[in-house]
């Protein structure tokens, strides 16, 4: 991943998301990469945070075992330079139920995601909006 800029991490992250493959994901972020994801409460119920790769991969792997059918669909992509952006998207976690999602990154100077911050908007289930998954 040398000398590579934001969106080329981004599109990474997404295709290695959608592959399902942990090992793929994990390599786009740090060793001391950092998440701040408002549901990791929900499986670590003593963390605001994940530091590394380690708890990351533990976080991920729940991830990928409670929604086999994930997809990340991105809707638009804004950065600032080479090192920080955001990426808004879609996540489709089953064919009936996808969430608005925005997410901010800051990679460091070797273009892996040191820092990776999830904001949630509702899903379309919670909106009323017609199903549309296209």
């Amino acid at each position: 991943m040398e000398n590579l800029k934001f969106k080329d991490v981004i599109d990474e992250w997404i295709n290695a998301w959608n592959s399902k493959d942990l090992d793929r994901i994990l390599n786009v972020y740090s060793d001391i990469g950092e998440l701040f994801d408002a549901k990791i409460k929900e499986v670590f119920p003593n963390k605001l945070i994940l530091n590394g790769k380690d708890e990351l991969r533990a976080y991920f792997k729940v991830i990928l075992e409670l929604f086999p059918q994930l997809e990340i669909k991105p809707r638009g992509l804004w950065f600032k330079g080479d090192y920080e952006g955001l990426l808004e998207y879609d996540l489709y976690v089953d064919e009936t139920k996808k969430i608005d999602i925005i997410s901010k990154f800051y990679l460091n100077s070797d273009f892996k995601i040191q820092g990776h911050f999830v904001y949630y908007g509702l899903s379309y289930l919670e909106t009323g909006e017609k199903k549309d998954l296209n």
